[in-house]
């Protein structure tokens, strides 16, 4: 203790980095009081506060303590949104934000480190005078994030006067939608108007001069703006003239959600001097993470026809499928051939695009994200092998795909195994139907040699075995994974569904000196299965409403699956056919939908994964025998039935013969 004591708080604070989660560091500061005092700069370096009593709470804390609030770097406030369910009183929820605004207003004062601040409320405003102090208070301030809902703030906005900044973030909520404030009659300015008028306050547009406010501020008074993030809840685009005549040289990241790509529109003449967002990627070559995050179905954009030698330094890409085969597949234009770009663009040119891709992508492009649904029966194999096989420096993948009858889902998770053999991290998420079991999704992880971090979403296969006995078969299949995670999802019919977890564990793997994996380090989170209401509906003994019914029988099935699962035996077909065909909006989705307000129940333990026999494994008794899966296992639990079957017919021999006597 004396020796924890005695570091320097640098040391301390680097060894603070080398822990997992907040929590740890949070312990190990509580040891003793120079040791907290040396944690506090780890500790509060990040605050995100969720719900208003949360908020205020934390808020007044630091008011009343400012040698803790000069440590805190982000802060990151919700408002509206409550960590966890509990009831308040209803008739202070509309000021949720006038509340939380007039706590920072006062803890602005002690706030002097702070350099990135979040706001993400629903649809009321803040007060403007937290964005004022804040201004005025918060010298090293340089990333502000807010949100848009059904009212906006006043074009004479605090908001809109800083300067400088690096990064800025705006995401509009439903209310902004609901209010129509994304149509360009209301909310902007119409593309088809010239330059000179195109972007100035018209007298019909209701927010039109907030928005002008808003550009004029980032492109006038933040040249040296690095992050930029415009996205919505909606699928309907936004107009966004402005941005695309915005030039910042050190931009390097960029998120966008669905907007007006072209100013053009679609059947008119072309309007001289107007610029798109083609023009704004190749007058930005410094932009390495580009989001493109709107939905693939809504207002499409061609980027076929993009500069062969536009984003040289693009390291990080999120969007649609599309959009990544369109800029790899990007040609260079023959000064002697007009018709090349043409060709490009179509797709049916005689020369098809050369296999292996020549734009730059292949060289610098190293994590690719999909965030939304991809659906087999658009996609081939040999579709996504060629254009993952291109991206020779890429290290991390995120995807979700959409199962449907059919469609073989192990064929396409071979088929980024045997494109991509470099990954350092997967991310997979398999939603709508089951796909695939976690032993054979083991073997054909066995391809990935240098995988270190895995994440796992998909939903149960019938008959599945217990998570962690999946999760040992994929650190025994590829033992240079450090963590990974898995969770068995709902089944929904539509793949974006966001319905909680009904099972997720985190995995962390130690091995030994030579690399061979000697246990699991698990943590799991799952709730308790509904089972007396269950066990009265599978008797039929009291009869129940339609929806509790199917609800029922659903955990039921469940248990009796899970039950079954653990001692080795295969779930019977009745009760896998009735969880897969329980009328309702999906058989597992309706019961994770009751236990979403539950707490899940968290289990952690260390599970030996080195062999039986092995001279350093602790022993096994006869109890983890019965329930091993394996043929050992297996003989066992018949050799105990056949001795319970003995028993039996000693006992009724013995009675018999008593009764005769």
């Amino acid at each position: 203790m004396l020796a924890l004591d005695s570091l320097p708080a640098e040391i301390f604070l680097e060894v603070t980095s080398y822990l997992a989660s907040r929590s740890d560091v949070f312990h190990l500061s509580q040891v003793s009081t120079a040791a907290y005092g040396k944690g506090i700069p780890a500790l509060y370096a990040e605050v995100d506060l969720h719900g208003a009593e949360q908020c205020e709470r934390t808020l007044s804390m630091m008011q009343r303590c400012p040698a803790v609030a000069r440590h805190v770097r982000k802060l990151t406030v919700h408002p509206e949104h409550e960590s966890t369910p509990r009831p308040r009183d209803q008739y202070r929820a509309w000021d949720n934000a006038g509340l939380v605004s007039r706590c920072i207003v006062k803890v602005a004062r002690n706030l002097d480190a702070l350099l990135q601040f979040e706001w993400d409320g629903e649809d009321m405003l803040p007060s403007d005078q937290m964005w004022a102090e804040l201004r005025s208070r918060c010298p090293s301030l340089k990333y502000v994030a807010t949100t848009f809902g059904c009212f906006l703030p006043r074009p004479s906005s605090s908001l809109f006067q800083f300067s400088g900044l690096s990064g800025f973030s705006l995401t509009f909520k439903d209310g902004f939608y609901a209010h129509s404030l994304h149509v360009p009659s209301r909310g902007g300015s119409d593309p088809l108007k010239t330059q000179h008028v195109l972007g100035t306050a018209d007298a019909e547009a209701e927010s039109e001069p907030v928005f002008t406010r808003l550009w004029d501020m980032l492109t006038l008074r933040c040249p040296d703006l690095e992050s930029l993030c415009v996205v919505g809840h909606s699928s309907e685009p936004s107009e966004a003239a402005r941005l695309y005549s915005a030039r910042w040289p050190k931009l390097r990241r960029l998120a966008l959600g669905a907007l007006v790509w072209n100013t053009n529109a679609p059947g008119t003449a072309p309007i001289d001097h107007a610029h798109d967002f083609k023009d704004f990627l190749v007058a930005h070559p410094s932009i390495e993470s580009l989001h493109l995050l709107g939905r693939p179905n809504s207002n499409q954009l061609d980027l076929s026809t993009l500069d062969h030698e536009a984003l040289p330094n693009l390291k990080e890409f999120s969007g649609s499928f599309a959009h990544l085969r369109m800029l790899v597949d990007r040609v260079p234009v023959a000064e002697d051939d007009g018709n090349a770009q043409a060709q490009n663009a179509n797709g049916n040119g005689n020369l098809p695009p050369p296999p292996g891709g020549t734009t730059s992508l292949t060289k610098t492009l190293r994590r690719v994200c999909f965030p939304h649904a991809m659906h087999l029966r658009d996609l081939t194999p040999l579709t996504i092998s060629r254009v993952l096989m291109s991206l020779h420096a890429l290290t991390s993948i995120k995807v979700t795909f959409a199962i449907q009858g059919g469609y073989d889902s192990n064929g396409v998770l071979r088929t980024i195994v045997a494109s991509c053999p470099h990954l350092l991290d997967l991310d997979i998420t398999c939603t709508t139907k089951p796909s695939f079991f976690l032993d054979a999704f083991a073997n054909a992880l066995r391809g990935l040699a240098r995988l270190r971090t895995l994440s796992l979403a998909l939903v149960r296969m019938p008959g599945e075995e217990p998570m962690h006995t999946g999760a040992s078969h994929i650190a025994l299949a590829n033992p240079r994974l450090k963590a990974f995670s898995i969770a068995f999802i709902p089944a929904h019919p539509s793949s974006e569904n966001t319905a909680p977890p009904l099972e997720r564990g985190v995995f962390e793997l130690t091995c030994d000196t030579h690399g061979i994996p000697v246990c699991l380090h698990v943590t799991q989170w799952h709730t308790i299965p509904w089972l007396w209401l269950s066990l009265w509906a599978w008797a039929g003994a009291w009869p129940l409403p339609r929806s509790a019914d199917a609800l029922a029988s659903v955990g039921v099935a469940e248990w009796f699956a899970a039950a079954a699962s653990a001692l080795g035996i295969e779930t019977p077909r009745a009760l896998l056919d009735n969880r897969a065909n329980t009328p309702g909006v999906g058989v597992v989705g309706a019961l994770a939908q009751r236990r979403s307000t539950r707490k899940p129940t968290v289990q952690r333990w260390v599970l030996d994964l080195r062999p039986s026999g092995h001279p350093d494994a602790a022993p096994k008794g006869v109890a983890a025998l019965l329930v091993e899966r394996s043929p050992a296992g297996e003989e066992a639990r018949l050799m105990v039935f056949c001795l319970c079957l003995l028993m039996l017919t000693m006992w009724a021999l013995a009675g018999k013969a008593l009764r005769e006597m």
